[in-house]
């Protein structure tokens, strides 16, 4: 995986087994350059360029972004949808196809049932399940914790929404070194690069690169 850096007219090759960090000690080079990358992830524009195998990623589809903890939300509409979609394939694969029409048939039949007590007909179809699971399911239920809630998020946005890169926008100064590390491994065992920009250096073991207060790339 690479990312290509327009703005900065920079590459950087990715690892999958540990975190990929942008650190800008300059505090205005830093704002402009979050900036940027959101407007470039919104807009898909070619301002920061991902790739894979020379393929080039739709950041609106494969990359997810993170500047607040507050903005993991596990009700929210794009997860609620990846959540019955996934739900709905797995009510009509081979295993669970079989007990999926026969509940079908007796929600029909029941809806026929409670129809005697009424003074009009009705025309009955549950055809389509996906509306029942969606009706049924209120939202995935969010870990108390920072950390075991960052790492249900990393393994439910690869999974389900098949999200590549997780970009995180000035967090890992809310973990120590352990806790990063168990985020490292749950992304590196789920296939999800997780790249960072940050205003100054925190952990040592890291893929980095680094500009100093100068605005100069320090090798």
């Amino acid at each position: 995986m690479k990312v290509y850096i327009s703005y900065l007219d920079t590459l950087m090759e990715m690892d999958i087994c540990r975190a990929n960090v942008l650190i800008v000690e300059n505090p205005q080079m830093y704002r402009a350059i979050v900036e940027n990358l959101a407007c470039s992830i919104k807009e898909d524009n070619e301002q920061w360029i991902f790739s894979d195998n020379e393929k080039e990623l739709k950041k609106g589809q494969a990359i997810e972004l993170v500047d607040s903890f507050l903005s993991i939300d596990f009700s929210n509409r794009k997860i609620q949808k990846s959540v019955t979609d996934n739900l709905y394939d797995l009510a009509m694969d081979e295993e669970h196809y079989g007990k999926t029409l026969e509940l079908m048939s007796t929600i029909e039949n029941y809806i026929y049932e409670l129809e005697w007590n009424m003074e009009y007909d009705l025309e009955v179809s549950y055809q389509d399940f996906h509306n029942i699971i969606k009706a049924g399911v209120l939202g995935i239920t969010s870990p108390e914790s920072i950390l075991e809630k960052f790492v249900a998020y990393i393994k439910l946005v690869s999974r389900l929404m098949k999200v590549k890169v997780i970009v995180l926008i000035g967090l890992q100064k809310y973990f120590n070194g352990e806790e990063w590390k168990m985020l490292e491994l749950t992304a590196c065992y789920e296939g999800v690069y997780l790249f960072c920009v940050e205003g100054q250096q925190y952990f040592e073991d890291e893929n980095k690169i680094l500009l100093d207060v100068d605005k100069c790339r320090v090798v």
